[in-house]
């Protein structure tokens, strides 16, 4: 598992807040934590739960089963209030791309258009992928485009 500490600004810019990168997603450090004691804390409450609860209800061989199924339960509802208190604070924009916005990423990613093409031609996987996704013309477009 990989994580990062990644620093970015708001959209207002007025505040700089810290992130984490944690197995590709980027979260906010206070809400990750807070979302695992919930979740420990729904878990094991559920499992002890059970342990007190069934002896008194049922068969003694069954009451570790049941005493598990209750700290499974309380992961599923620890799943649901955390799904709640913690909405994504990103806001994905998908937009239509043209050659020169393409060209402006790549740029961006210091990488070389009329490289990444030839390599993508050469590789016939690769190419039938970017092909089914349509984006292999833009991909030509904009190794042409370097050349001039």
């Amino acid at each position: 598992m990989e994580t990062k500490v990644v620093s970015t600004e708001k959209q207002t810019g007025k505040s700089n807040e810290t992130y984490l990168e944690v197995l590709g997603d980027t979260v906010v450090p206070s809400s990750i934590l807070l979302s695992v004691a919930i979740s420990m804390t729904f878990s094991i409450g559920g499992y002890f739960a059970g342990k007190s609860i069934f002896p008194s209800i049922a068969e003694p061989k069954m009451v570790p089963s049941y005493s598990l199924l209750l700290g499974i339960a309380g992961s599923v509802l620890a799943l649901i209030l955390c799904a709640k208190l913690f909405k994504p604070s990103r806001i994905l924009k998908e937009e239509e791309s043209s050659v020169e916005s393409f060209q402006e990423i790549l740029r961006d990613m210091q990488v070389d258009a009329k490289e990444e093409y030839q390599l993508i031609v050469n590789d016939p996987v690769t190419r039938k992928e970017m092909e089914e996704l349509g984006i292999l013309d833009t991909f030509k477009k904009s190794g042409v485009q370097s050349d001039k």
